[in-house]
C-alpha cells in the first residue's frame, strides 16, 4: 500500500511538473516568438523607411539636375525665371530629403549603410558645386562664362557618380534586409529547435525521475519492509539494515534499534520468567549485593560496562570499577562457575574479599590470592578473575589474570579496528586447590596509549555458539563486528559486542556475557557524563 501511494503521488507530480514545463515552455516560446516578430517588423519598417527615403531623394535629385540643365541652357528669357525658381524649390526640397535620409540612417545604425550615404551626400554636393556656379553664371548672363561653364558637362559628371552611388546604396540597403530577414527566419528555426529540445528534456525526465525515485526510495523501503516483515514474523536475530540515502539509512537505525530493544525486552521477559522458576526470595537481594559501582567520570577518559545474565536475573558474572585510596582505579571481572543463586552468593563472598583486598594492598596479584578464600569450603566450586589497577594520568595498568579470557587492548586507526596486546593469564584459576601456593598468582603491566582501549570480557561472549554446533564467536568474530562500526566508543563497543555474542548463538545465550570497557582519548577529551555507561534493556551496570 504505502509503495503504491508513493509510486502514485511521484507520478502525479512527475506529471504535474511535465505540464508545467511544456506550459511554461510554451508561453515562453510565443513570448520570444512575438518579441522575435515585433522586432523583425520594427526591422523591416525601418530598412523599408531608409529604402523609401533613398528612392524620393534619388527622384528629387534626378529632377533637380533636369531641371537645372532647363534652365541653364533656357534661352528663352519668358521661361528661364520661372525655372530658376522651380529649381531653387527643388534644392530646398532636395536638402530636407537629405536630413530625413541621414536621420533615419543613424537610427537604422547600419555603418555600411551609413558611410555610403556619407559618399553619397559628398558626390551630390560636388553636383552642387558645379550646378551652383553654372547657374550663378546663367544669372550674369554672361555668355562666353557660361559656355565655358558647360564646357564638358562637367554637372552631368558629377550627377552620374552621384546616381552610380545612389544605386549601390539602394542595392546595399535591399541586399542587408534581405539577409536581415534571413537571419531572423533562421534565428526563429534555431529557437523552434530549442523548443523542441526543451519539451524533449522535459519529457526525459520524467522517466529518468521515477526510474531514480524507484531505485533511490521506492526499492529501499521495500526490503526495509520485507525486513520488518520478517521481524513481524518472528525473526528476531537477522539484522536490519539499508543501504541508501542517509534518511532512509535513519530509518533503518531506527528500525534496527527496535528490534535490539524487542530482544532486550523479550529476554528480560524470560529472565523473570526462570527467576521465578527458581523460587529463592533471596534472588534480587544477591542481585543488587552483586550491582557494580558507578563508573568513574575521569578527564581523558570515557567508559561503557554491561552483564548480560543467562539465567534468571541471577548472574555467576560480575564486574566492578573500584576508586582506590592511592587515585588509582581497579577494574574487577570475574566468573563465578555454575549459575543461579547459590553461584550468587559465592560470587558476593568473592566480589567483598576483592574489594577489601584492593584497599588494603592495591596489588593485583595479592588481591587474587586472598580472594581464594573464598573458597576454602567450596571444593565444588571456582572462578576466574581479572584485577586491572589502572592509573589515569599515565595509561599504566598492572594487572593479574586468574584464568580469565585475557583482556584486549584496541586501537581504532583509520576505521580499522587493531589488536594491540592481550593480557593473558598470570596465574590459574581461584579455586581450592591454590589456596596455599605461594606466588600463585603474578602482576603485569601494559600501559595504553591515548586512543587506546581496555576490553575486559567474561567467556559468555567469546564462545557464544548456536546450539548443537562448536562454532564459537572468538575473539576474531568480535573484531569482525567491531569492524562495521561507523566510529568506536566504549558504548558501541559494548552494544555491537553483544550484539554479535546474541546474533551468532541465535538469539539465546548459554552463558553470562560480561563487558567492561575503558578508553583513553586522544588528546585532551572531555569527561564521560555522569550515566553515560548505562546500556539499554538487558544490561545491568552499577
Amino acid at each position: 500500500m504505502l509503495r503504491t501511494s508513493l509510486q502514485r503521488r511521484v507520478s502525479v507530480m512527475a506529471g504535474v511538473f511535465l505540464l508545467v514545463s511544456l506550459a511554461l515552455t510554451l508561453v515562453l516560446a510565443q513570448s520570444l516568438l512575438h518579441t522575435t516578430g515585433e522586432n523583425e517588423r520594427a526591422a523591416q519598417e525601418q530598412w523599408g523607411q531608409v529604402a523609401g527615403s533613398l528612392s524620393a531623394f534619388r527622384g528629387n535629385f534626378v529632377e533637380l539636375h533636369a531641371v537645372h540643365q532647363q534652365y541653364v541652357l533656357s534661352t528663352d528669357p519668358t521661361q528661364t525665371p520661372s525655372l530658376g525658381r522651380e529649381r531653387a524649390d527643388l534644392v530646398d526640397d532636395l536638402a530636407e530629403q537629405r536630413e530625413v535620409l541621414r536621420e533615419q540612417a543613424v537610427l537604422l545604425g547600419d555603418s555600411a549603410v551609413t558611410d555610403n550615404l556619407q559618399e553619397v551626400f559628398a558626390d551630390v554636393d560636388a553636383w552642387h558645386t558645379v550646378a551652383d556656379e553654372q547657374a550663378r553664371v546663367k544669372a550674369t548672363g554672361d555668355e562666353e562664362g557660361l559656355r565655358s561653364a558647360l564646357a564638358n558637362a562637367p554637372a552631368s559628371r558629377e550627377f552620374r557618380n552621384a546616381y552610380r552611388d545612389v544605386e549601390d546604396v539602394a542595392q546595399l540597403i535591399g541586399d542587408q534586409r534581405i539577409a536581415d530577414a534571413s537571419e531572423a527566419e533562421e534565428d526563429l528555426g534555431r529557437f523552434q529547435l530549442v523548443q523542441v529540445g526543451v519539451a524533449a528534456v522535459a519529457l526525459l525526465m520524467v522517466p529518468t525521475m521515477l526510474h531514480l525515485v524507484r531505485r533511490w526510495v521506492l526499492r529501499p523501503l521495500d526490503a526495509l519492509s520485507q525486513q520488518m516483515l520478517g521481524v513481524g514474523r518472528g525473526d528476531l536475530q537477522t539484522p536490519l539494515g539499508l543501504a541508501g540515502p542517509p534518511e532512509l539509512a535513519a530509518v533503518a537505525h531506527s528500525a534496527e534499534t527496535m528490534r535490539r530493544r524487542i530482544l532486550d525486552e523479550l529476554a528480560d521477559a524470560v529472565s523473570a520468567r526462570e527467576a521465578l522458576a527458581q523460587k529463592q526470595p533471596l534472588v534480587a537481594e544477591v542481585r543488587d549485593q552483586l550491582a557494580a559501582h558507578e563508573l568513574p567520570t575521569l578527564a581523558g577518559w570515557t567508559a561503557a560496562a554491561a552483564l548480560r545474565p543467562a539465567e534468571g536475573l541471577l548472574a555467576g558474572d560480575w564486574y566492578d570499577v573500584l576508586h582506590l585510596e592511592d587515585g588509582r582505579y581497579a577494574v574487577v571481572v570475574a566468573d563465578v562457575s555454575g549459575h543461579g543463586a547459590r553461584a550468587g552468593i559465592v560470587a558476593i563472598q568473592l566480589k567483598r574479599l576483592l574489594e577489601a583486598a584492593l584497599h588494603l594492598a592495591p596489588e593485583p596479584d595479592l588481591a587474587l590470592a586472598m580472594a581464594a578464600r573464598v573458597f576454602t569450603d567450596e571444593a565444588e566450586r571456582f572462578a576466574s578473575c581479572v584485577v586491572a589497577v589502572v592509573d589515569a594520568d599515565s595509561g599504566v595498568v598492572r594487572y593479574a589474570n586468574a584464568g580469565h579470557p585475557a583482556p584486549l587492548v584496541l586501537r581504532s586507526d583509520g576505521g580499522t579496528v587493531r589488536l594491540v596486546a592481550q593480557l593473558e593469564a598470570t596465574g590459574p584459576l581461584l579455586s581450592w586447590l591454590h589456596l596455599d601456593t605461594p606466588g600463585a598468582w603474578s602482576t603485569g603491566t601494559v600501559s595504553l596509549a591515548p586512543g587506546s582501549m581496555l576490553v575486559v570480557y567474561t567467556d559468555g561472549l567469546t564462545e557464544a555458539r548456536p546450539s548443537g554446533t562448536t562454532d564459537e564467536l572468538g575473539v576474531e568474530g568480535v573484531l569482525a563486528a567491531l569492524a562495521g562500526l561507523p566510529e568506536l566508543t566504549p558504548q558501541a563497543l559494548v552494544d555491537e559486542a553483544l550484539e554479535a555474542a546474541r546474533r551468532h548463538s541465535g538469539g539465546r545465550a548459554r552463558d553470562d556475557v560480561t563487558l567492561v570497557v575503558l578508553a583513553r582519548g586522544d588528546g585532551a577529551l572531555p569527561a564521560a557524563p555522569r550515566g553515560a555507561h548505562a546500556a539499554g534493556p538487558g544490561h545491568r551496570t552499577g
